[in-house]
């Protein structure tokens, strides 16, 4: 597709590749005049090139249980190098090892067109068709793709490849920029020539690889250009040539010590810095047993994942089974809300919802029951006032491109999607539905390495200090005695997290809602889809609708009220008439009331747990002057960390961010860009009330 004026795009549209096939299947590009792999012995030159020249497999053979290695790559293009990098890793990497493959691109293949190339090479057609079923919708930003039980992740950066790396640093404050947990073990650099697409082979680029690379990071390339070579030079890469691949007469090899880089200019002292509290240096965990305070949607995908990588899990409920709280409705709703527009909010109702719809879909072909745990039915979303219907126009430019995310339909196709009458029309998302969280929580924690306890509450906790460099949490029960004991600490209890001192000046919002189980009738047993109106009505289960909820702001108490039922009802008239559903005794309904926990900017509250009496002192001086200059890293509480805040969409946002702080935690590359993270850390609200001089 050719590029179009800034002005008439959809920010959520990336300009595919257009190939044209050349003889045995061979794609070319037709922006660059160059070919994807080599006409004869593609998976050949690539093994030679990328795997032999980075030493991968003797080094993979090396590799400690539980080492992860880190590759970083440009140009994805049809996925060859990572094809060939998963099947050495299978071959030689230990079992317990974990490959993360980062790639960044440009201009993406369509999914056709990457299952074409990809059968040029029989002995992938495993892998690559795992590859082709887990690609994503193609929107910028970063896609997170697990494969082989999350041995081996894909980290795919859709866009410009300096947007894409400058996101993986820590921070961009000019202090840290080189700080990263875990460096790039060895670069792929496999863009098209440098002749033929030079705006990716430059200074810029050379300076963020040599920022993610730590001394003995391996580079290897198809190219040996002499400004290359000397490029990478002037970085901190030792760089030589070597003989090329097939009739290529050179190639380029490297490796990084930081020593030979040429050193920055120091940044202008008199401009603003970007934030420095959203930064912390590591604390080394040496243990693997984590303790998650809080049995709900957010503890146990947090369970799940920390249980993926290796780790003993100790997951506490108060209550005497797990969701019982807000995560506890028979169902609930799989979806979003998008925009046309790009803010931060955006931006994460995105990135979540389409890690959460692979989530998912693994689960649905995991469990023994799927009819039981879900059903991606689909959602519809009415437009139900003049307001939400204008919005219309904009949504569907902006995702045009992508109809199996979201369309927009009239009322009648809404109709005909949903299998009854509906007058309005709004916005179809074909690949939502909803989820029993109940069944959901219960199958997470059935993984081997968590221990569920029940029926315990914790009150405090307290960090010990075992070493100068090593801390242990101590929680305790309600007569401060030490329930247990463990390397490092979730808390996941929503709105309670407030009783602990570490956490108690969180800003959390406590909003009621209440749910009505209605009986189907002969109107609504057509219902395929889950709509959402003002409120939402879901296909009956069992011969009953949940059809909800109540949204009460500050209201704290969780009793059944028939007033409540009413206004589900009187909802559900306004937005679907046709739909005569309404019981002759409201006072025989049955339903459930919790309390969900948000925040005031309504992103969930996702990292480490900060010390809100440092922060009051290190960065007092933004009270007087928002932009002064700033060098004091944030202070966090060792191996605390938070997860709450999710309000009404936990299902859709608690399996990225219990997957965000696990990468925290384990020192592995973030499954979102650093300015969500940011966006997402709870130290954002004194930082907040300090600039607006609330403190």
């Amino acid at each position: 597709m050719p590029d179009q004026p800034a002005s008439t795009r959809s920010p959520y549209q990336l300009d595919t590749a257009e190939l044209l096939w050349k003889a045995d299947n061979v794609p070319e590009a037709d922006k660059y005049g160059d070919i994807y792999f080599s006409t004869q012995h593609g998976l050949d030159e690539t093994r030679y090139v990328f795997l032999q020249h980075n030493q991968l497999q003797q080094r993979w053979q090396q590799l400690a249980d539980g080492q992860q290695f880190h590759i970083g790559e440009t140009g994805f293009g049809t996925g060859l190098n990572f094809l060939a990098a998963w099947q050495l890793w299978r071959q030689t990497a230990p079992l317990s090892a974990h490959l993360h493959f980062i790639s960044v691109e440009k201009h993406p293949l369509r999914k056709q067109d990457l299952q074409r190339a990809l059968t040029s090479w029989p002995e992938l057609q495993d892998l690559a068709d795992q590859l082709i079923t887990t690609y994503p919708v193609l929107t910028p930003g970063h896609h997170l793709l697990p494969f082989d039980g999350g041995r081996v992740t894909l980290h795919l950066l859709l866009g410009e490849a300096i947007d894409g790396f400058e996101q993986l640093r820590r921070s961009n404050h000019p202090r840290w920029q080189t700080s990263t947990p875990h460096p790039i073990d060895a670069w792929f650099l496999d863009g098209f020539a440098p002749a033929k697409n030079p705006d990716l082979w430059h200074d810029k680029l050379y300076a963020l690889l040599a920022d993610l690379s730590g001394d003995g990071t391996t580079l290897a390339t198809f190219t040996a250009v002499g400004d290359v070579r000397r490029g990478l030079i002037a970085h901190g890469f030792n760089m030589s040539k070597t003989k090329g691949f097939g009739m290529k007469r050179d190639m380029l090899v490297g490796q990084f010590d930081s020593q030979n880089r040429k050193p920055a200019p120091p940044p202008p002292r008199s401009s603003g810095t970007t934030a420095p509290w959203y930064f912390s240096p590591s604390k080394h965990i040496t243990g693997k047993h984590i303790a998650i305070i809080g049995g709900g949607l957010a503890g146990t995908t947090s369970a799940y994942a920390m249980a993926q990588r290796g780790w003993r899990v100790s997951l506490i409920e108060r209550s005497d089974q797990l969701a019982q709280g807000a995560s506890g409705n028979p169902q609930g709703m799989l979806y979003t809300k998008l925009s046309h527009q790009t803010s931060t909010l955006n931006q994460f109702a995105l990135s979540s919802y389409l890690y959460a719809l692979r989530f998912y879909r693994y689960w649905q072909q995991q469990a023994a029951n799927p009819a039981a745990l879900l059903d991606l039915c689909g959602v519809l979303q009415l437009a139900t006032s003049s307001n939400e219907q204008n919005k219309l126009t904009p949504l569907n430019h902006a995702f045009a491109h992508h109809p199996e995310l979201m369309q927009c339909v009239s009322a009648e196709q809404a109709s005909a999607l949903a299998g009854i009458p509906l007058d309005f029309p709004g916005c179809f998302f074909p690949q939502a539905g909803w989820v029993a969280p109940r069944v959901l929580c219960n199958t997470l924690a059935a993984h081997p390495q968590i221990e569920v306890i029940s029926q315990q509450q914790i009150h405090s906790l307290e960090v010990q200090n075992l070493s100068s460099d090593q801390t242990q949490w101590q929680l305790n029960d309600s007569n401060g005695k030490a329930l247990l004991r463990a390397d490092a600490v979730i808390i996941a209890n929503s709105r309670d997290a407030i009783q602990f001192q570490q956490s108690c000046e969180l800003p959390v919002k406590t909003i009621r809602g209440q749910i009505t189980l209605l009986a189907a009738s002969a109107s609504s047993q057509t219902l395929k889809t889950v709509i959402c109106h003002e409120g939402y009505i879901t296909p009956a289960i069992n011969g009953l609708h949940n059809l909800g909820a109540t949204f009460d702001n500050g209201d704290s108490r969780i009793d059944i009220r028939q007033q409540d039922h009413l206004r589900n009802l009187q909802s559900l008239a306004r937005s679907i008439p046709s739909l005569d559903i309404s019981p002759t005794d409201n006072q025989s309904l049955d339903g459930r009331a919790a309390l969900r926990c948000t925040s005031p900017d309504y992103l969930p509250m996702v990292g480490p747990v900060h010390q809100h009496a440092l922060f009051l002192k290190h960065y007092a001086k933004l009270k007087k002057d928002a932009k002064t200059r700033l060098d004091q890293p944030g202070s966090y509480h060792p191996n605390l960390y938070i997860n709450i805040g999710h309000g009404s969409r936990g299902l859709t946002s608690t399996p990225l961010c219990s997957e965000l702080l696990a990468a925290m935690i384990c020192g592995e590359p973030l499954p979102i860009p650093r300015t969500l993270v940011s966006a997402l850390n709870p130290a954002r609200f004194v930082i907040r009330d300090l600039i607006r001089n609330k403190h």
